[in-house]
């Protein structure tokens, strides 16, 4: 039968309005972005062997699965898993070497049919995860001196490449004998040189490729979503010195906007639905020269070192409408003494809300010894960026960094700790109100057999399935702030039109499906067993 009639529409409506105008904080809102930070550099968070043979790859396979379980478990509903960290590939690119983070030597390619984007991919879904993408649009190397696999030749040969040595002073302890055999020792200061290459954002045919890079990752791979990190021109690069620095800082910032530009331009083009975000530094607006034309104030702590260092502007992105969401990497604790994240929070939450696009805060696991004070922190964070999205009427949205802070690699707990409060109901993804998705068609044929349900929608889609028990009649089971149910009977989400279900709920309850598309809408539910009104 189908659930939401008039009257049902109308008490969703004046419910979702009346917790709308309260400004209350739910303890566990439907609609969050809850996500988590996998970083393939260096191995951080996976994988933890390299190699091209049959056997790492099946220990790969194994490691992504073990750790989307415990995103699952955790109560997570996104996964941001680093695809391209340096003009490399963890996927079958046409453009790019595979990395040497998955083989151990770049342009080495892994064992015959194994493609970690694609596995990926399905896997997440599978457990009702989005898969997001994550790319670094300009690195190409931790080094001046440039890498050297055929497919880097291209890059280098036609003069894509910015690269720069930066002077580092560093002091270090010499020890040497004197004349009398005696060992002395003393300071010595030297000067040292940290070196990065970079795809050249002023270049016109560097920043095609970068589009190009990701058109093929949105087109050919199912994501759900793509993400580029902080990294923009190398910190400090030089201006000339017969040139302007102010001139050159809007330049180069310039490059940067019409690269973001670019590339939302061709998810539109090639799938809207793709969610495409930004994580740029913890504070911005240009300590007020980029608030002051937007008509917004510069946050009351912390400094934006990012505007004139790498010449990155996020809200310039924002006011452009390059972005589906922004992901600050607001990485200090709340006590923190110039850069608490509260005020960071609240100030991001007001920006977001003003450009009307949504704001996912990057939080650091990290930023005390991981343990029991740890966990708490991270509780305070989320509340705080919850409280900060209410106040300023957009959806809530973390982004945790990273995987290995619940895996074991460097910590075990905060995920456990989640699920028993911040995530102890499921959360679907934030609609996207800003984007024309197409109306979703009433589901029908809602059946069960045996302990699986399936229906039938005459486009491939995703649902979102409730179980919810007996005693719950459909009025009472409404959610308050979202369509149909409250996120506390959420069962699952599935990309196929069936769903198993878990044993737990497999008596005592009455089921509901709903089509969930990938703009975050979730459209009218159909019901299996329910009540009568």
């Amino acid at each position: 039968m189908n659930f939401i009639q008039s009257f049902g529409k109308k008490i969703v409506a004046s419910l979702a309005a009346l917790a709308f105008m309260a400004g209350v904080a739910s303890a566990s809102p439907k609609h969050e972005m809850r996500g988590l930070w996998v970083a393939t550099i260096y191995g951080i968070d996976w994988p933890s062997v390299t190699g091209s043979t049959q056997a790492v790859a099946e220990t790969q396979k194994k490691e992504l699965i073990q750790l989307l379980d415990l995103a699952k478990e955790s109560g997570f509903n996104a996964v941001m898993l680093q695809v391209r960290p340096m003009a490399d590939a963890l996927y079958k690119s046409s453009y790019e070497p595979w990395s040497a983070f998955l083989t151990g030597e770049r342009g080495v390619a892994p064992a015959k049919g194994w493609d970690p984007l694609e596995f990926a991919v399905a896997e997440a879904h599978k457990r009702g995860i989005e898969l997001h993408a994550w790319v670094n649009p300009f690195r190409f190397s931790k080094s001046a001196t440039l890498p050297s696999a055929p497919a880097d030749l291209k890059a280098i040969e036609k003069g894509w490449i910015l690269t720069h040595n930066k002077p580092v002073k560093v002091t270090k302890t010499v020890t040497r004998k004197n004349k009398r055999g005696r060992k002395v020792s003393r300071k010595v200061t030297t000067t040292e040189y940290t070196g990065v290459a970079i795809l050249d954002p002023g270049n016109a045919d560097a920043r095609r490729h970068i589009v190009d890079v990701c058109r093929e990752i949105v087109g050919k791979y199912d994501v759900d979503g793509l993400i580029f990190d902080d990294y923009f021109y190398p910190e400090k690069f030089p201006v000339p010195a017969d040139a302007d620095p102010t001139e050159v800082g809007d330049e180069r910032r310039a490059n940067v906007n019409r690269a973001i530009a670019e590339v939302y331009e061709m998810i539109q083009q090639e799938k809207p639905w793709v969610r495409f975000g930004v994580a740029p530094a913890g504070v911005a607006g240009g300590n007020g020269r980029a608030t002051a034309e937007h008509g917004l104030q510069p946050p009351s702590v912390g400094n934006d070192w990012m505007y004139n260092d790498i010449y990155c502007d996020p809200l310039r992105w924002l006011a452009e409408g390059s972005l589906d969401y922004v992901s600050p990497q607001v990485y200090w604790p709340m006590d923190h003494s110039t850069n608490p994240y509260g005020p960071l929070a609240q100030w991001w939450a007001g920006v977001a809300a003003h450009f009307g696009r949504h704001l996912y805060v990057s939080q650091n696991v990290p930023n005390m010894a991981a343990g029991d004070a740890a966990w708490r922190e991270q509780r305070a964070e989320v509340r705080a960026e919850r409280d900060a999205s209410v106040a300023a009427h957009i959806p809530s949205g973390q982004i945790f960094y990273s995987a290995a802070h619940l895996t074991g690699r460097k910590a075990r707990g905060l995920g456990r700790e989640l699920a028993a409060n911040e995530y102890k109901f499921p959360a679907l993804m934030p609609p996207m109100s800003w984007k024309g998705a197409p109306a979703t068609d009433m589901l029908r044929g809602l059946v069960r057999n045996d302990n699986t349900l399936s229906w039938f929608d005459r486009r491939k889609g995703r649902y979102v399935v409730y179980a919810i028990p007996i005693g719950v009649g459909p009025i009472e089971a409404l959610a308050d702030d979202g369509a149909n149910f409250d996120s506390r009977y959420i069962m699952g989400v599935t990309y196929t039109n069936r769903f198993d279900i878990p044993v737990q709920y497999a008596s005592g309850f009455w089921y509901a499906v709903a089509p969930y598309d990938r703009y975050g809408n979730e459209g009218e539910a159909i019901t299996l067993n329910a009540p009568v009104l």
